[in-house]
């Protein structure tokens, strides 16, 4: 139980610093360009739900949390993020992808088309609500608390001549969460070896990812002035997240792995054969847990002939791994909604593929 609690501990940790890794880029970006990107972005709808989907796609949980944190920094509208992870679907697809890429292709291309058609019907649907609310905890900066000086954040350098305590906190924090990502931090340890590649291939590259990602941050961080440094990065992002965020996901995922730890979730769905609806539903519900690993039992169905594909992108529609974790310490409503929504796709494109066999 000891180790239990370590482990969940290390991987609250590491995708607590993976989100504030994605936010700081992002208030790095909007700031370095004036709020432009930001303006550009906010008014498109369809570049935004596009570029959601595209995220999404990225095998792992780096697309979810980038998507979440676009989010919450209202980049992005709620159709966005309903369709970012209507086509996210976590750890999973490392497995997909090293089983069979036909496959894969397959799923990505019609996750792909069902996140645009449902991320568009739902911003027409909700209309000005599809944006997040003003009361939220990530203030939108406007244009004009943009300029720094020449109308731009500045970064070079001579900033490092004294280092305050929030840079050199950042800094640590960076460090160690590459130490912890080089150590083992993002294991896929209930995922089996399938078609050749095992699980620790696919935390290989994630991993890759994640240490250039902190890499970027550690730059900016260095380069950064000390305006920047303390308004835009640490008291934005840093002193009215971190610990939220933190404590959330810890909590969830303890709550998950205790579950785990007594009760077989994969012996539990493979030693009854149900009825296909019956799958579908359970898929479905499971697919509502923020975690990877539950839903990979349904990957193994398939590609052992137990359950059609109908039921696959069911699974696929609705759960999105980790990625919904720093949404719903950010906003239980919003998860709650983004999560009713997939639930009610994932139903009816399953009865749909059901029925059409």
């Amino acid at each position: 139980m000891f180790d239990l609690f370590l482990d969940v501990l290390k991987s609250s940790f590491n995708i607590t610093c993976l989100v504030m890794v994605m936010l700081l880029m992002i208030e790095c970006v909007n700031v370095g360009s004036s709020g432009k990107w930001m303006a550009r972005l906010q008014g498109n709808r369809f570049s935004q739900i596009l570029l959601a989907v595209l995220l999404g796609l990225i095998p792992g949980c780096a697309g979810g949390f980038a998507i979440v944190s676009m989010f919450t920094h209202r980049l992005i509208s709620f159709g966005a993020l309903v369709a970012g992870m209507i086509a996210t679907f976590g750890d999973e697809a490392f497995v997909v992808f090293a089983y069979s890429p036909k496959t894969a292709l397959w799923l990505c291309l019609w996750l792909f088309v069902i996140g645009i058609v449902v991320g568009l019907l739902t911003d027409l649907i909700m209309g000005k609500r599809a944006l997040i609310k003003e009361d939220h905890l990530l203030e939108l900066h406007l244009t004009h608390e943009h300029e720094h000086d020449d109308g731009h954040a500045r970064f070079s350098f001579k900033h490092l001549k004294n280092i305050s305590f929030p840079r050199a906190a950042l800094l640590f924090g960076l460090c160690m969460y590459i130490v912890s990502i080089l150590s083992g931090g993002h294991e896929h340890s209930m995922i089996p070896q399938l078609g050749g590649m095992e699980h620790h291939d696919a935390d290989a590259w994630e991993s890759i990812l994640f240490v250039v990602l902190a890499g970027i941050t550690i730059l900016i961080v260095l380069c950064s002035s000390e305006h920047f440094l303390q308004s835009h990065l640490w008291e934005h992002v840093i002193k009215k997240h971190f610990v939220q965020i933190f404590l959330w996901t810890f909590g969830v995922l303890l709550a998950l792995h205790l579950l785990y730890h007594f009760v077989d979730v994969n012996q539990l769905v493979t030693s009854h054969q149900w009825a296909l609806p019956v799958l579908l539903l359970l898929a479905v519900l499971i697919g509502i847990i923020p975690e990877s690993g539950p839903h990979l039992v349904f990957v193994v169905l398939y590609f052992s002939g137990a359950i059609p594909f109908s039921i696959l992108l069911a699974s696929s529609i609705v759960q999105d791994g980790h990625g919904a974790l720093p949404l719903l310490a950010e906003s239980k409503k919003h998860f709650l909604l983004m999560k009713a929504i997939c639930v009610v796709i994932g139903l009816a494109v399953g009865l749909i593929g059901l029925y059409i066999n």
